[in-house]
């Protein structure tokens, strides 16, 4: 069984609630974040410990808090989140995924790595506790369809010891414009190749050239459930418009299925699958293996300045011991273009925006992240983050 374990710090930063500004005794300059819900945990924990300046960071998701970062603010998203929570501009996002060439802002900024983590499967299915093994083929038929009971021939090939309920598979995902979806999305194209998946933020569109299975009924033919002859058209399941809302969902749902950060499984009443690793081994989703994986990947060094510093993820690396499907969480943030009249920035906004990224780097994750179920930066990556961040004004 997995450690529930966070502590009371922790606990009441996540519980507060989806915009939480650093303590009252913070002064400084004020400054506004937005973006993925997947790091919002580590994002509030970091905000009440921070000292320096007002900073408050709302949970989006990647997609809307790119948007944020580069002045799309829509109606829609004023209604969404409140319009005492939605500000007029920001000064930095938070994102587990990239913008495209057409779609980044029109000014210069910079991309800084922040924190890592894995994505957790968590499930609810009667009787069963931590430890289900999944692999990649297994995880993409439950999406798709082509598995739809616990106690498929598929999923029992991995769990021999354990006995599987004969309960339909009620299944989650993210909706939106989610990291956590571009990341899980390109870590099943990667994995299996040829079965049509694309790298996309929206889960419809990851699934837009996957072959959809059909249906099982409840009706057992040779002890297998037989197949009715409707085949599914969209993507099986109920979307959710955050990593938390997904969470809260699956934890008071029976038979339920999902994806989010670890840290949202930690503190939710679900159980947690094992992944297969591409060394054949089935690997817990703890900050430990996800260490593991996320130092072995390479730094992007390109002429195209915002992707400078990222990490192009290879979801296929054989590393001992790693969980593969962990991620990364960036920082986004203006960038300062010296000049022969100026050679520093003084913005005050921006720089503060440098130091706050500089906090979480290198103070707040590496002594939160155990507790929290995130990975703090080490080695090439922290050291590109702070280079990063040195840009930024």
């Amino acid at each position: 069984m997995f450690k529930r374990i966070i502590s009371i710090a922790a606990s009441a930063a996540v519980v507060a609630g989806v915009l939480i500004a650093a303590p009252a005794q913070a002064a400084g300059t004020p400054i506004n974040g937005a973006g993925s819900s997947f790091a919002n945990n580590a994002m509030q924990a970091c905000l009440a410990a921070y000292q320096t300046n007002t900073t408050t960071y709302l949970s989006t998701g990647s997609g809307t808090g790119k948007n944020f970062f580069k002045g799309t603010i829509s109606a829609s998203d004023i209604s969404k989140y409140g319009a005492a929570n939605v500000k007029s501009s920001y000064d930095f996002a938070a994102t587990d995924s990239f913008y495209t060439t057409s779609d980044k802002p029109a000014f210069d900024f910079v991309t800084v790595p922040l924190l890592g983590g894995p994505v957790a499967f968590a499930y609810t299915a009667a009787g069963l506790s931590d430890g289900l093994n999944l692999t990649a083929q297994n995880i993409a038929d439950i999406f798709r369809g082509e598995i739809t009971y616990w106690n498929d021939p598929a999923i029992k090939a991995n769990n021999a010891k354990l006995k599987l309920p004969n309960k339909l598979i009620k299944v989650n995902y993210r909706s939106g414009n989610s990291g956590t979806n571009e990341n899980l999305s390109k870590y099943l194209m990667q994995n299996l190749p040829g079965q049509g998946w694309k790298v996309s933020q929206d889960w419809a569109t990851a699934m837009a050239d996957v072959e959809l299975g059909f249906l099982r009924s409840t009706t057992m033919v040779d002890g297998v459930h037989a197949k009715t002859t409707t085949r599914f058209t969209a993507p099986r399941g109920t979307g959710h418009s955050t990593s938390s809302t997904l969470a809260g969902v699956l934890e008071d749902q029976s038979n339920g299925f999902g994806y989010f950060d670890l840290s949202d499984a930690i503190t939710a009443d679900v159980a947690i699958a094992k992944l297969q690793n591409k060394a054949g081994a089935f690997i817990a989703p703890t900050a430990s293996a996800a260490a593991k994986f996320l130092n072995a990947q390479s730094i992007v060094s390109t002429n195209n300045d915002w992707e400078y510093g990222t990490v192009n993820m290879d979801f296929t690396m054989n590393v001992s011991g790693a969980y593969q499907l962990s991620i990364l969480t960036y920082g986004l943030a203006p960038k300062f273009t010296p000049s022969t009249t100026k050679k520093v920035s003084t913005d005050a906004s921006k720089l503060a925006v440098g130091d706050f990224f500089k906090y979480v780097v290198s103070s707040c994750i590496p002594a939160k992240a155990a507790t929290l179920g995130y990975v703090a930066l080490g080695g090439a990556l922290k050291t590109s983050a702070l280079n990063q961040i040195k840009r930024i004004g």
